[in-house]
């Protein structure tokens, strides 16, 4: 597991990453703030942010998918 932080607006939430792969990631978050449907994800030791959109939510977990600009594919790695 590693530690994230989700960004939306002027809020930083942190989280923790339970899982990843190319196409989204499991999460769960430290507290019960209202999270926006799509936000962007930094990860430790990771030196870009994912835009995200949740595809599930329960309790403190979610379930993200990586959103990819049109221009991007996930095999060239994020940028």
């Amino acid at each position: 597991m590693k530690r994230g932080t989700i960004f939306f607006r002027d809020t930083e939430i942190g989280c923790l990453v339970l899982n990843i792969s190319t196409g989204g990631a499991g999460l769960a978050v430290e507290n019960d703030a209202p999270i926006p449907f799509a936000f962007n994800l930094e990860i430790e030791s990771e030196p870009i942010r994912r835009r995200c959109v949740v595809a599930w939510r329960l309790e403190r977990r979610l379930g993200v998918t990586f959103e990819f600009d049109r221009m991007q594919r996930p095999e060239q790695g994020l940028v």
